[in-house]
Parts: structure tokens; sequence; C-alpha cells
């Protein structure tokens, strides 16, 4: 996509003037009306700096620098500073607030050209967050953008894909949203957006705070989602797309929720593996996840995992779309599950704080990334780095929360002030 006001603000107006005429003729073809446009965009941003009052505090830090969306520590550290400013504590795959489960999962931006497996991907993975939780699924919420010169089939495509998701369940769209990117002023075929799943709480919340030393570690089998969708699309493994179009992990999750004597915690291996999993809930716990790389190999699909090993992509850093289940009744687990043809294993155990939040068997630390594992072609040429220290990120963050807060409680001060 390309962004005509960001051209506006990066360059001086005649320069910028050049250069967006030159993009509408890339997208829309020589036009009378282009120059118009492109005076008219350089109007509007002249205009804007008027209000700048309203723009953020930067910090310096770029969002693919930090590692934002990456799945990694970089990742993880942004995540804290948003539950800082939304005044919540504690990293959970979906909310609970009077017995309805609610969350909701961006699509993933490698599949905007594949808007039904990005449909349906991003609908997995946000029914997933609720049912994980023990959520009854009620219906989802769609919100789907295109640029402006995205085929419209493109919606309709999307819509499929979500709707192949909650056909499935016997669930509904509740409601919905489309809009373009940008308006007039971004053009391209991208497609952005999100869908989002509310729930009802059957009987117990799978928190992750409910992980206790000794239980054991059930993992489902790992057949992968949008990230592996991502690799396989665009390292040319169109045979194990097909893999991922399945929804086991989501009837692993009803089986444990109508059952939940036999589990107290829950979560998906998703954002950034079984690595930043492990991170999660080690913070909250201090506990340790000890595991056989083995059984967790075994568990992952072996197209998906053929395809890990052809590539050399580290399967403990990225999401396969597995289950984990915590337990202290695993047989009983393992048969239920087995009765739903759900292939699953013990794969491990919880330990009091061991120096790292997970290692193998043999005391190996299976220490995080600064990203997730690099999954497609470009990523691995972008590498696993960042020119940012950990300490940097945090520093120039938590300058930008305090101003962020500041201007939120102002605001927050004068709505007050109107019903005092």
């Amino acid at each position: 996509m390309v962004d005509l006001e960001g051209i506006a603000r990066r360059l001086p107006k005649n320069e910028a003037r050049k250069e967006i005429i030159k993009w509408l003729e890339f997208y829309k073809g020589k036009r009378d009306i282009n120059e118009k446009i492109a005076d008219s965009i350089i109007i509007e941003v002249e205009n804007s700096k008027k209000s700048s009052i309203y723009e953020p505090t930067l910090s310096g830090i770029r969002a693919g620098d930090a590692g934002l969306g990456s799945r990694g520590i970089g990742d993880h550290i942004i995540h804290e500073k948003i539950l800082e400013i939304a005044g919540k504590g504690e990293f959970e795959d979906a909310g609970l607030s009077d017995n309805i489960i609610a969350s909701i999962d961006g699509i993933h931006s490698r599949l905007s050209y594949f808007p039904f497996l990005a449909g349906f991907h991003v609908t997995k993975a946000t029914l997933r967050d609720i049912m994980v939780k023990g959520a009854e699924p009620i219906g989802v919420i769609v919100d789907i953008h295109l640029a402006d010169d995205t085929d419209v089939s493109y919606l309709l495509d999307f819509e499929a894909g979500v709707t192949t998701v909650t056909d499935f369940l016997g669930i509904i769209v509740l409601a919905g949203s489309t809009l373009r990117i940008g308006g007039d002023l971004v053009l391209g075929e991208r497609i952005s957006g999100g869908v989002g799943a509310i729930g009802k709480l059957k009987s117990k919340f799978f928190a992750r705070h409910n992980v206790r030393e000794g239980m054991k570690i059930i993992m489902t089998q790992g057949n992968g989602g949008g990230t592996i969708t991502a690799t396989a699309i665009y390292y040319g493994f169109p045979e194990v797309v097909e893999e991922t179009l399945r929804l086991d992990e989501l009837l692993a999750c009803k089986v444990i929720s109508d059952n939940p004597n036999l589990s107290e915690s829950m979560t998906d291996v998703t954002n950034g593996g079984l690595r930043m999993d492990a991170i999660e809930i080690s913070e909250s716990r201090k506990l340790s996840f000890v595991i056989d790389p083995e059984k967790f190999l075994h568990l992952i699909n072996p197209r998906v995992l053929k395809m890990f090993d052809e590539l050399q992509i580290d399967p403990f850093g990225i999401s396969i779309d597995s289950i984990l289940i915590f337990t202290n009744e695993e047989d009983k687990v393992l048969d239920l599950l087995a009765r739903s043809k759900i292939k699953a294993d013990v794969v491990g155990y919880v330990s009091s704080y061991k120096d790292y939040p997970i290692l193998t068997v043999d005391g190996k630390k299976l220490e995080a990334r600064f990203r997730e594992s690099p999954y497609t072609p470009v990523k691995k040429v972008i590498g696993n780095y960042s020119p940012y220290t950990i300490d940097d990120i945090k520093g120039s963050l938590s300058n930008a929360v305090k101003f962020s807060k500041i201007r939120k409680e102002n605001v927050l001060k004068n709505l007050k002030s109107h019903f005092a």
C-alpha cells in the first residue's frame, strides 16, 4: 500500500506533489483529477497541523524495530505498556466480565492477498481465545478494511472464510463494519481488520494464574493457523495450507470445558510459540515449564514439521495452534480427547521456578527471541534482532505511556466535570 498522506507529511510540498501524482498514475492511470487530488492532500495536511496538540508524544521507537506484532520479547514489552494504560495487569487469551468472555484478533498481515484464508484463520483464532478460557461461543463481530484499489471480491471471500468457521460451530456473525483503509488517501490492494468473538462462561474460567507446580502439561496436535499458512504460501508449500484448515483445537477446548473438573487452566501455543507462553505464565506465577522436546515435536502435524525441518524454522518459537492443558488428571484428559479423535500427549510438567521460565527435561533453556522464529523469506532477511536494546524500548515507551496517561486523565476529568 502507498500512504499518500504519509508522503505529504514527510516531503517538501513540491516533492510531495510529484510523488503523489506518480503513485496515483501507477494505481489509477493518467487522469486530469490526479493533480487536483495531490493539491487537496497537501492542503489537508497543512490544515491538520493546526491540531498538533492532539498528536502523540513520539517515543522515537518504530513499530517494526520494536518488534510490534512479531510475537517475541519486543512485542511482549509493548503489550505490557498497553496493559498499563488499560489498567489491566495480566496476560490472558481473552477477558471475562459478568460471565461474558470476549476476545479480538487481527487478520494475519501476510494473508492479505488470500482473503478466504485470512477470514478463516482470524475467526478460528479469536474463537479459540474464548473457548480455551471456558466459553460457549455466541457469535463473532467482524471489522474489515479494504485499500482503495482492492477488488470487492476480497470482502466477499473474507466473509466466506469467517462464516466457514461460524457455520461449523453453529454460531452467527453478530455485527460487522466495512471500511476503506485511509479512505481516499491509501492506495493498493491490501486488506486489514479483525474479528472478535463473544461467548458465555460455561462453568469455570481456565485462567493462566491457576497453573500450579506439579501439574502435567498436555498438548494437542498443532496443525498451524495464519502463521503456518503464511509460511507455506510464501515458501511454496501449498500442500501444507490444507493441513491448517482444521478446527481440532476448538473441539479440544470444548471437550475440556465440558469436563471442568479435569483441568484448572488452558492456553494456546500461538503468540511467539511455546517459549513466549511459558514466559507469560511464569511472570504471574513464578513457575517453570519442563518440556520433553521429542514429545513436543511429535505433536506437530507431520507435514508442518517437515516444512520446518526443510526451512530450518525453530518450532519452539512459532505459533503452531496447539492447546496446552494443565492438569493433575492426565489419564482421564487423554482418554476424553482420544474419544473425540484428538491427538494429544503429556509433553512436560510444571515445576517450581528453575532460573528460567522454560527448560527441556535435560536442563537446556528454551530462551525467547526478540521476534518469533522468522517464517517467511523476508523475515529471514530482516533477522531476529532490533537496533534497540530492551532497555531502550522500555525507557522510550515508559515516557510515551506517561504522556498518553496525562492526555487520558485530562480528557476524562473534563468529561466527568460535565456531570459533577
